[in-house]
């Protein structure tokens, strides 16, 4: 294979607030059979994980790795070209992947790569991992079509969450912290939403309260108003991280008014198995909920687009981060755009 030398960009993480878009060379001649090089068209910004990494908390995720580091986990690019043979990748297929930042990366046939299907929004295709994650979140709470579903913090996650659940035919009580981001859940079919601090928890679903809780916020007031809106027997799948970067509160997180109360479900979420095997064995693996997602945006029972409020080259990546970590009620979404600079076809 004679190809001219590509110029990767990429971004890297070097310790708090120190984002540099770095360029090295790679050479495609060095692709092994199979495998195949995926140029980046869009990625999109977690503004949970992302930012914690960029504020310098990059390891209070566990097993998360340490600086330097590569950031994002959110890619959407087209399969360039296959270093020959036959496979499931071929050149001008559109891929959804985990990978960084970055305008190109190499693949095998065995990576996880997700076909987007065609005529899929390709922006709203790179918030299909944080849409994953709220689908994981209720199935972690064996959530049952028609229960009615309470999501609380409308970051990224908590929208997509919101907007999944729809399609998924909750009913859902949006809890947010800004007007700005209530508005968002309105336009997105939220049945009731609520502001935090005004209003009352065990008034959710007319008095009934929440069958399943979605906890995507961090703050501990977040989790004290989940416990309370979940009806008796009710679940609670916590995305979030309660107490990141706040003091100790002031009440008991597992008093038993709620667990013994309540007889509350309180799950750890967001993890499914990146195991690939039949669906008899495991019937949803991070593969098929990233499908079934992408299935439902090309089916239109879900659009994502309203939640993209900002678009930056990725150039201009730090800008991003920047208004996440001022905390901007501006920015519910941000992608990031590649251009075709040195692609192979050129």
């Amino acid at each position: 294979m004679l190809m001219p030398m590509l110029a990767i960009h990429k971004a890297m993480l070097y310790g708090a607030g120190d984002l540099r878009i770095e360029e090295e060379l790679f050479d495609p001649s060095v692709l092994k059979p199979g495998d195949a090089l995926v140029r980046t068209v869009v990625s999109g910004f977690s503004t949970g994980t992302d930012l914690g990494n960029y504020e310098g908390r990059s390891t209070e995720v566990p097993g998360a790795p340490d600086y330097p580091r590569g950031v994002g986990y959110s890619n959407v690019g087209v399969v360039e070209l296959v270093n020959g043979g036959e496979g499931r990748l071929r050149p001008g297929d559109h891929v959804f992947s985990m990978r960084s930042h970055c305008s190109f990366y190499t693949a095998s046939q065995s990576d996880l790569l997700v076909s987007i299907p065609a005529g899929v929004d390709l922006e709203q295709a790179s918030l299909a991992y944080l849409t994953h994650l709220g689908v994981a979140g209720m199935r972690r709470v064996h959530y049952e079509t028609g229960e009615d579903v309470a999501v609380v913090g409308l970051g990224v996650i908590g929208l997509c969450t919101l907007a999944i659940a729809r399609a998924m035919g909750a009913r859902v009580a949006a809890i947010a912290n800004d007007e700005r981001r209530a508005e968002l859940a309105r336009q997105l079919g939220a049945h009731e939403v609520h502001l935090s601090g005004k209003f009352d928890p065990a008034r959710v679903f007319d008095g009934r309260g929440a069958d399943v809780v979605v906890l995507t916020a961090n703050p501990w007031q977040a989790y004290r108003d989940s416990v309370e809106m979940a009806r008796m027997g009710g679940r609670i799948a916590v995305l979030g991280f309660p107490g990141r970067a706040q003091e100790a509160v002031p009440f008991n997180p597992l008093d038993m008014q709620w667990l013994y109360g309540k007889q509350l479900t309180i799950a750890g979420a967001g993890y499914l198995p990146f195991t690939d095997c039949p669906p008899s064995e495991i019937r949803f693996n991070v593969r098929r909920d990233l499908e079934f997602v992408l299935n439902c945006l090309a089916s239109g029972t879900m659009n994502l687009a309203p939640i993209i409020s900002h678009r930056f080259p990725f150039q201009r990546m730090r800008e991003a981060y920047e208004l996440a970590k001022a905390h901007s009620k501006q920015l519910s979404a941000a992608v990031f755009l590649w251009n075709r600079a040195n692609s192979p076809d050129q």
